[in-house]
């Protein structure tokens, strides 16, 4: 077998990225945009160890929920690995994945509730961030095709707000007119790394950020002054200045270009600033029922002090301010947390403090000092909890910790941490934040076992 060889197949299952998985001369081959159930004939990208990378040529049998046209696209390039696949099998498949891990790690005790779909599956996203990088001589903004890493330039978004597609196209279009370069990673050169675009889901306004290798440039004010005649519904541009070779995205320094340098948004009555850098859910038709949901599962008491571990702009506990005696929030976003205490002083709340640093190391200090919380709510990101986390978590004792996570892998492997320290999951309710993609967001009650 070589490189663009064919191979007849049967997709046996997804993968949990999206794609088919089917297997040839013992080895595991993942099938870019086939379904379970398909018969394909695939071509050869690449061969490794035990996997072999291929792309399907032709469909002999489709899957009956296969869904044609031009979401075929974008599951075959990999930006919306799901799009070929009818949406009410897309939330099988994300409530299956999260059963058959607990299956894995042996809680078979532990009861999925049924997962809440999102009210958009398209146009969904109030927040795009797109690398920049130079194409056959002309800027692109566009993805890292999973896998392989090549980035694909990309002119049509079918997850995100048309308001703001319209706003990351037009931004491109002036860095094309004044021949900005794009950022060259092999070099570690060139000016316009990543361009940023965030709306607010009820306010309306939205602001550019302009993620940068060098922190000033002498056409920058004509930049600016064209993203602002061209987009009207823009309220603010920002400079996000980044000179590292690395892989993240943000540098430390906003630097304000023009007008605000925030959005901001309402929920509940509530009203929260939102920076560049500062997390808030992109998906705004999701907004209010993850919050709900959160606060449903903590079972707030009016005695209880809440710990909101991972908490970005104050979203849950600001939420939660009002039911509880205490709350203290944690994240090592220093902007977050600025939002944060900026968003309770805003809304007249004093009884939430905001703490900047290493969650673990700040969560490890209140159990040092027996600064306990009651209830524990905990949002990492993808990567999930360390051990000194969980247990500093364990030591505080609380009455109930709701776990939030954006990756069923690390969560499911938390929760069997949290069982060595005396902790067992009730319960995971799943909810859909992510769709046409095979994403998936869960929360995770967990409570003491004696």
């Amino acid at each position: 077998m070589k490189k663009d060889d064919i191979l007849d197949l049967k997709i046996d299952s997804l993968s949990p990225e999206g794609g088919g998985l089917a297997k040839y001369d013992d080895k595991t081959v993942f099938v870019r945009d086939a379904l379970p159930g398909e018969e394909v004939k695939a071509k050869v990208l690449s061969i490794h160890k035990n996997t072999i990378d291929t792309k399907s040529v032709d469909i002999i049998k489709a899957n009956p929920a296969r869904v044609y046209g031009s979401d075929e696209k974008w599951a075959n390039d990999g930006y919306a690995r799901l799009a070929n696949l009818k949406y009410d099998q897309q939330l099988k498949f994300k409530e299956d994945r999260i059963k058959k891990l607990l299956n894995k790690y042996g809680f078979k005790e532990v009861k999925v509730n049924k997962i809440l779909p999102s009210p958009l599956t398209k146009g969904y996203r109030n927040e795009i961030v797109l690398p920049v990088r130079e194409v056959k001589g002309q800027l692109e903004v566009g993805f890292f095709e999973p896998r392989t890493g090549r980035f694909i330039p990309l002119n049509k978004s079918i997850i995100t707000n048309e308001a703001v597609v319209t706003a990351v196209y037009a931004v491109r279009d002036i860095l094309r007119k004044l021949k900005v370069p794009a950022y060259d990673p092999n070099t570690n050169s060139g000016f316009i790394r990543d361009i940023d675009v965030r709306r607010s889901q009820g306010k309306k306004g939205m602001i550019v950020t302009l993620i940068t290798h060098e922190n000033d440039r002498v056409d920058l004010p004509e930049i600016v002054g064209l993203i602002t005649e061209k987009l009207h519904n823009v309220n603010g541009v920002v400079l996000n200045y980044n000179p590292h070779k690395t892989d993240e995205i943000f540098g430390k320094s906003n630097i304000p270009l023009w007008g605000n340098d925030y959005v901001e948004d309402e929920l509940d009555g509530i009203q929260f600033k939102i920076s560049p850098k500062s997390y808030f859910q992109a998906n705004g038709s999701q907004l209010k029922p993850i919050t709900d949901l959160a606060l449903s599962l903590l079972d707030l008491k009016d005695t209880d002090k809440l710990i909101d571990a991972f908490c970005g702009v104050g979203t849950v506990g600001l939420l939660a301010a009002k039911k509880v005696a205490a709350v203290r929030g944690i994240d090592a976003e220093r902007v977050s947390i600025q939002d944060a205490r900026e968003n309770a002083d805003t809304n007249k709340i004093d009884n939430a403090t905001y703490y900047n640093g290493s969650v673990e190391q700040v969560l490890s200090r209140f159990a040092k000092n027996d600064e306990k919380g009651t209830v524990i709510m905990a949002t990492p990101p993808a990567k999930g909890l360390s051990h000194g986390f969980v247990d500093a978590a364990a030591k505080m004792h609380p009455r109930r910790i709701v776990y939030g996570s954006t990756n069923p892998d690390t969560m499911v492997r938390d929760l069997a941490c949290f069982k060595k320290k005396g902790y067992t999951c009730t319960e995971i309710t799943p909810i859909d934040t992510a769709p046409q993609t095979p994403e998936v967001k869960c929360f995770g009650v967990l409570v003491p076992e004696d």
